[in-house]
């Protein structure tokens, strides 16, 4: 008798049965033993044989692969204790083995395919959005195609799966990635689903027009590039807009300007930088994160690592490592300051609007006297370093508007850089003061404050150099 686990990746809800047999038959057919409700599952998908101790997996020519252990099962292959068999958006783990060669009964814990909370209600196929169910966010279903490009050359069954997939999820980012990901892979199996779907509706949400004819010829173009089997390095006579996606694809990209910066952060994934050598006198870790020593007030670490920043024209700039706020300063903790009580602060969210920049310089001091390290406003690189991360996004949480964007940190997990009110920074190259972020969405853009113009409100995101 053997045991087997079977649910939906990323899932728990389970109902529980038992089927007595040496040999079961697996996929979405009514007529199997196992019924395993989805389209990415096929009819009958494998099977699973009891042998002398041992569970034999066999693979019946299933359309999207049978996975053990992250490898596609060509030849019969033994699952053994705890191995993990992957049948579309399920997952099969073996938990108990008992008898040998004898008939017995195979109990089961199963799940139904459930759309994830994040895509209920989407107008996009059940079993596309549920491949992804097991990754914990937006962000990181982006990663791991990013990651694809970088480290696959050819599709194979579950890559093509994750590409068609991807092709299908709510995220207009997501899609992008894989029309990108399908050129970078060669995956012609994926032009059918790129040729059917309505490029305009998937873009709907890209409200300037410049912006979304530029994704539609990315989109069409990767369709003639997989449709002509076309060598990236062709030339093409005349003005080419997609010159800049020829180029990516030969691996001979240059990030000069906005567009080929885009390209690259849609193609590049999010590499970990290191963490502080030693930490500032006044700064601790606690469970993981930084924090302020008196007032307890939460920190981020933009790592030494290389980063753009600008626009037309962008530049490579290096972060020296530091410290910086999570959020802006609200106003519990601009009354701590005034009053620095021994407890610390309860963090309300609610930004401080200051009048000036020498206001913010003041608080940034006294902030500093209390805790004991050296605090001041952010350059204007720094802040841009803490909200684009290294591979130079549009926005902190991506390349494409989205709905739900105030929800999601930047890529150093830095929150509140755009909405409502914009935050003081400086140019030690100029001595000038910059206002960056507020009603304004897009990373790069600086609004310098001049001598002569009114006092603006803007709110302090203070920055702690690293040692």
């Amino acid at each position: 008798m053997f045991t087997i686990t079977v649910g939906l990746i990323g899932k728990r809800t389970t109902t529980t049965g038992t089927l007595a047999s040496r040999e079961i038959a697996i996929g979405r057919d009514p007529k199997n033993d196992l019924v395993l409700e989805s389209g990415s599952v096929s009819r009958t998908h494998c099977r699973l044989v009891a042998i002398e101790g041992a569970t034999i997996v066999l693979d019946e020519g299933s359309r999207n692969g049978t996975w053990l252990n992250g490898r596609p099962v060509a030849q019969p292959a033994v699952m053994r204790f705890e191995d993990e068999l992957v049948i579309g958006p399920y997952k099969l783990k073996v938990q108990s083995l008992v008898g040998r060669g004898t008939a017995g009964a195979l109990e089961f814990v199963t799940s139904r395919p459930q759309v994830p909370a994040d895509t209920a209600g989407s107008p996009f196929p059940q079993e596309h959005t549920m491949v992804f169910a097991g990754l914990p966010s937006l962000e990181h279903r982006r990663q791991v195609l990013r990651w694809l490009m970088r480290d696959v050359s050819s599709p194979n069954p579950r890559i093509l799966e994750l590409l068609r997939a991807a092709l299908r999820d709510p995220d207009a980012e997501l899609r992008m990635t894989a029309v990108l990901a399908a050129a970078c892979v060669r995956a012609r199996e994926v032009l059918p689903e790129l040729q059917a779907l309505d490029v305009s509706t998937l873009l709907e949400e890209v409200d300037e027009p410049r912006e979304r004819r530029f994704y539609e010829q990315l989109w069409h173009g990767v369709i003639r590039y997989l449709q002509e089997r076309r060598h990236p390095g062709d030339s093409v006579p005349g003005r080419d807009p997609l010159n800049p996606l020829w180029r990516m694809l030969s691996g001979a990209l240059e990030v000069t300007d906005v567009t080929s910066l885009l390209l690259h952060s849609l193609t590049t994934p999010l590499e970990p930088g290191t963490g502080p050598e030693q930490l500032p006198v006044g700064v601790v870790e606690q469970e993981g994160r930084y924090v302020l020593r008196q007032s307890g007030m939460p920190l981020r670490w933009v790592a030494p690592v290389d980063h753009w920043v600008g626009a037309n024209p962008v530049r490579r700039v290096r972060s020296e490592g530091f410290f910086v706020a999570q959020v802006p300063m609200d106003r519990p903790l601009a009354a701590w300051v005034g009053n620095p009580l021994p407890i610390r602060v309860v963090p309300d969210y609610e930004q401080v609007w200051l009048g000036s920049y020498q206001e913010a310089e003041r608080l940034c001091a006294a902030l500093s006297h209390i805790e004991g390290v050296s605090i001041r406003l952010p350059t204007a690189d720094e802040w841009e370093m803490a909200a684009r991360g290294p591979d130079g996004r549009r926005y902190p949480w991506g390349n494409l508007p989205q709905l739900d964007w105030e929800k999601h940190a930047s890529p150093w997990g830095v929150e509140h850089l755009v909405g409502d009110v914009p935050e003081w920074t400086f140019d030690p190259r100029t001595s000038s003061q910059l206002l960056r972020g507020g009603v304004e969405a897009r990373t790069w853009v600086r609004h310098v404050v001049h001598p002569d113009e009114d006092e603006f409100a803007a709110a302090l995101r203070f920055v702690i150099p690293g040692v």
